[in-house]
């Protein structure tokens, strides 16, 4: 039976969602950065994107990074976008850690809505049979299935981030995996993103060269288990 949580955690959550309400609805500039970058980015519009990026001046690299934040938490926006646009404005560099650092502060926070509000808030942003995927691979295969999916493109990467918040793993294993996990696509893409910048031939083969990996991976995930996991063969 689950023990009821204490009024000072009720409390804290409720304050937090209003804090965010509070920000998005009467802060300067919020709503209006929010509503045109996932335009852009739902429209897959590489050009606009990229000239939103570079009105903020200075603060471009912080605006790309946040930007790859927020779109980490709603659905069927692609962050690939920001990524190749990234490289296109900074050099696949900068471009890359920039996308690295936006992409693993978006898994962050969706694995942490997901732990601390539950799979009643979740569900309003996951389908339920995704949900049920994700539950079924994680208790098979852990933390590494966090490994697995961040190398191949395909898989949504906003899934494995909540499906991760409702299962045992912690943080600090989640964040380690989804680091590691997300490197390779990050740089490959970037390379893509600053000397083609929206070619997406070169963007399809990458993404079969990351398919292909994460199903070598996949299956020699006994040894993978037993090298990086040790403990769970004690």
């Amino acid at each position: 039976m689950t023990r009821p949580e204490p009024n000072c955690i009720i409390i804290a959550k409720i304050c937090v969602l209003g804090l965010v309400v509070a920000a998005y609805f009467g802060l300067p500039g919020v709503q209006q950065f929010a509503t045109e970058g996932i335009t852009y980015l739902k429209c897959r519009n590489f050009e606009g994107l990229r000239q939103f990026i570079l009105s903020y001046g200075l603060w471009a690299p912080l605006t790309s990074i946040a930007l790859m934040t927020l779109q980490s938490m709603v659905p069927l926006v692609p962050g690939l976008i920001i990524t190749i646009t990234n490289a296109w404005i900074f050099g696949w560099k900068l471009g890359s850690l920039y996308s690295w650092a936006g992409a693993l502060l978006g898994a962050g926070l969706d694995f942490s809505i997901a732990r601390w509000y539950g799979r009643p808030v979740v569900e309003r942003f996951i389908s339920v049979k995704y949900l049920i995927f994700t539950d079924t691979f994680f208790k098979k295969h852990g933390v590494l299935a966090v490994f697995i999916t961040r190398l191949v493109p395909l898989v949504p990467f906003k899934v494995i981030s909540y499906g991760a918040g409702l299962t045992k793993i912690s943080l600090l294993q989640f964040t380690v995996a989804t680091a590691i996990g997300q490197t390779p696509a990050i740089l490959l893409y970037s390379i893509v993103g600053q000397n083609l910048s929206h070619d997406f031939k070169w963007a399809a083969a990458i993404t079969s060269l990351l398919i292909i990996t994460g199903f070598i991976v996949y299956y020699y995930r006994d040894a993978f288990e037993r090298y990086f996991l040790p403990h769970k063969n004690k």
